[in-house]
């Protein structure tokens, strides 16, 4: 399954996949992990009709930086003190994201700068109303190479999920792909989130939603998360208000200034201790339960509960947003240990009565690949 991004480098990833599992052919691995690596050897092999297309992720995200900095500089008066300004906020974007995980260890700097350094020049040309210096230009290379080499998503990125068994995997699992273009010659990807219910710790069922998400946590938890971070901003807000009040009331002046900094991090304590709690009794009242009668569904019951979530969340999008991101027949399949992958409903784009003809060269495509491996 794939969602975002409709196109890989160019290419649509109805496409890409379909080139996958010709590439595939009979061949079966043991854990699902391994068919993950194997699709990203294959990504990084691909060739693509249009190389630049390759790169336009890695471009939006340095044209993205820009972005962020521009009213920074619209602030700031006289030409030298902009330059200042400039190169102290790229210093703070690769502060940002030390901590984010490195994709290409082998990739340096020096060549990252001779394969982008035209192109960074001529978006800092056009952005920005400053004279670009050898040290305006130094920050924002190194800027643009430490968030590009890193998993870092540029926004037009591509969730793929992998589900299913390895030979060796008797219960089934997950494995959610962020996959955003490609950086020097090679695929940007990274895991998101992995469900292996073979392991202890992650044993059992779940309910895994993938891009729109809330309809789902309202199903499972009985509430919505933008509620959730409403409550905390709120409570957050309101011990900071009832502290500063009270101090401004009785506290002196002198240590006021104190004060106020040990209620803020007193009332982040409180407000995470009620996280906590409300967590807690979300997982004891409404999702264990839930997940009990999930767990002891039949299999077509549970793609019927699936279908229903999309179905619900499509019919949300129709009343809340402009543009309908959900909708449409959905697709639904199961898999299992044994009988494979099963498709409960599948759509086309044209009518199958119409062109039985491809049902038969379907069938004789896939009768062809396996007699050629035998």
């Amino acid at each position: 399954m794939v969602y975002g991004n409709g196109n890989h480098c160019g290419l649509p990833w109805e496409v890409v996949i379909k080139q996958y599992r010709r590439h595939l052919g009979q061949r079966t691995f043991g854990r699902l992990e391994d068919y993950s690596s194997d699709f990203l050897q294959f990504l990084d092999s691909l060739r693509v009709p249009h190389p630049i297309q390759s790169e336009l992720n890695t471009y939006k995200m340095m044209l993205d930086i820009i972005d962020d900095v521009v009213p920074v500089l619209a602030a700031t008066k006289g030409k030298t003190t902009k330059r200042k300004k400039f190169i102290q906020v790229m210093g703070e974007v690769v502060k940002s994201v030390e901590d984010q995980p490195i994709l290409f260890d082998d990739f340096s700097r020096e060549r990252f700068s001779h394969q982008h350094s035209t192109e960074i020049r001529g978006f800092l040309e056009e952005q920005l109303d400053i004279l670009i210096t050898k040290p305006v230009l130094t920050s924002m290379i190194t800027a643009c190479y430490e968030v590009s080499r890193r998993a870092i998503p540029s926004g037009a990125e591509t969730g793929v999920v992998l589900a299913g068994f390895g030979d060796d995997e008797l219960l089934p699992v997950v494995q959610e792909l962020c996959v955003d273009g490609t950086l020097d010659g090679k695929v940007r990807a990274w895991t998101r989130r992995v469900r292996n219910a073979n392991n202890a710790e992650t044993s059992g069922g779940a309910v895994m939603p993938f891009a729109q998400s809330d309809i789902a946590h309202l199903f499972i938890e009985g509430l919505l998360p933008e509620f959730i971070e409403y409550m905390s901003r709120t409570l957050h807000g309101a011990l900071d208000r009832m502290s500063e009040e009270l101090i401004n009331a009785y506290v002196p002046s002198v240590d006021q200034t104190v004060e106020i900094a040990k209620q803020r991090i007193a009332a982040e304590a409180m407000t995470k201790s009620f996280l906590d709690h409300f967590r807690k009794f979300r997982n004891e009242a409404f999702v264990q339960p839930m997940m009990t009668v999930i767990n002891s569904l039949p299999k077509e019951e549970m793609a019927a509960v699936a279908e229903a979530l999309v179905e619900t969340t499509s019919l949300r999008r129709k009343m809340d947003s402009p543009l309908e991101t959900v909708g449409g027949p959905v697709d639904v399949a199961i898999i299992s240990k044994s009988d494979g992958f099963v498709w409960i409903k599948r759509k086309h784009y044209f009518d199958i009565e119409l062109n039985r003809d491809f049902v038969q060269r379907r069938q004789a495509r896939y009768e062809g690949e396996g007699s050629d491996e035998q």
